[in-house]
């Protein structure tokens, strides 16, 4: 899409990954009901759909149906039933839930996504790339855009979802979401067997330090294999070695596709997500669970609420009378994510530090118990009381 630009907009928002795009919908679907629609640009570098997208690609049934408007089936690859947890020795432990979640097609989403918000009239262009955004000055910040097109674009409201870092608003009193940045590379390989409707969750030192590595299956001939590493241990275990390591002793028969990485913002924040009309959603918030690394809803949750809290201040003139819907689009993102992020966060890095000897000790006590007798609360209770230690050190998830 390469939609023309105006110079100057009601709402820039920045990146069309998951968090951009809820953002656009949503400003579009108040457009329905407004006499005079706010103006908008959604700004990225490159197609959102273009293959690979970064990410396994698995969410919350639940969760996609009560943040998205609409779900189109085409974008449900598989169902989840559950998960297959394996331990460092490679013991396995079956978690069964059928229904809990979909394997999506993320790019397939994405495309009909923005097809969505620029038939809500959203000017789409992505082949463009926002480089820098100024400080607010007489009612505007200026969003300076390279790529294909060269021009400065004033918008009342910038959303920033452009991912980690990218340093939009910096030396703000605002998020940067670059705390706890993580490296994970993923892979798109064939040849494998596996159970289509589990995935795989692979836990200790060797696999992934300080993270862990996985298998999400897209259907029966291609799996999404991939793993992070945690941020102390990026130098000693790079995660390209790691990822070859994992595939060679894992799944020495996989035929490898394509690799493709990227960074995972892992960590909680308290920084404010709003100063001066400039809203962080997504990544660019660190809106990523802390141990899962699971961003798509998270992503989603966030681009709504920004994209409700910049109508809500759009209109007013001083930043007293905006700080209140910058607070309650913090609380709101507390309430739907963050306070159980900020637990998550606290007991990270004893999770982290669990020795292989433990899960290897905890999936035998559990691969003793019938499958149907398995639950997620059993799973880690065990893990805990495999080392008693732990149970001082994780009390924030207890």
């Amino acid at each position: 899409m390469k939609d023309a630009l105006n110079t100057e907009y009601d709402f820039v928002i920045i990146g069309a990954g998951p968090a951009g795009l809820l953002a656009a919908v949503t400003i579009g679907l108040e457009n329905a009901k407004r006499q005079r629609p706010y103006t908008v640009a959604l700004l990225d570098k490159r197609d959102p759909w273009r293959e690979p997208v970064s990410c396994a690609e698995a969410v919350s049934t639940r969760g996609l149906r009560e943040i998205v408007p609409k779900v189109e089936p085409a974008w449900i690859r598989e169902p989840i039933d559950g998960v297959v947890f394996i331990s460092p020795n490679g013991t396995q432990v079956t978690f069964r839930q059928p229904g809990s979640g979909v394997l999506i097609d993320r790019a397939l989403m994405h495309k009909n996504l923005a097809e969505s918000a620029q038939q809500l009239g959203a000017h789409c262009h992505f082949r463009a790339r926002a480089t820098a955004v100024s400080r607010y000055e007489n009612g505007r910040r200026t969003v300076k855009v390279e790529g294909e097109i060269n021009l400065e674009i004033k918008a009342r409201v910038v959303i920033d979802a452009s991912g980690p870092g990218a340093g939009f608003g910096k030396g703000e009193n605002i998020t940067q979401g670059d705390f706890d940045v993580e490296p994970a590379l993923f892979a798109l390989v064939s040849g494998l067997e596996y159970p289509v409707n589990y995935i795989q969750m692979f836990f200790g030192r060797n696999y992934a330090p300080g993270g862990y590595a996985w298998l999400f299956p897209r259907d029966k001939h291609v799996a999404n294999v991939g793993l992070v590493i945690g941020k102390k241990f990026a130098k000693e275990a790079p995660a390209r070695k790691a990822m070859q390591d994992f595939l060679a002793k894992t799944y020495p028969g996989a035929k490898v596709e394509n690799f493709h990485g990227g960074a995972i913002p892992c960590g909680y924040t308290q920084d404010p997500l709003a100063v001066e009309n400039l809203f962080k959603a997504g990544d660019a918030a660190n809106m990523v669970n802390p141990i899962s690394r699971a961003g798509i809803l998270e992503a989603m949750k966030g681009g709504q609420l920004a994209a409700r809290a910049g109508m809500q201040v759009i209109e007013l003139s001083g930043e007293p009378q905006k700080v209140p819907h910058y607070r309650a689009y913090k609380s709101g993102w507390d309430e739907a994510y963050g306070k159980a992020n900020m637990r998550i966060h606290r007991a990270k890095a004893p999770f982290m530090d669990i020795q292989d000897a433990t899960f290897d000790k905890a999936a035998r006590s559990l691969a003793k118990i019938p499958p149907e007798k398995i639950t997620m609360s059993r799973i880690f209770l065990t893990t805990l009381w495999s080392t008693p230690s732990l149970i001082w050190k994780m009390r924030s998830l207890i």
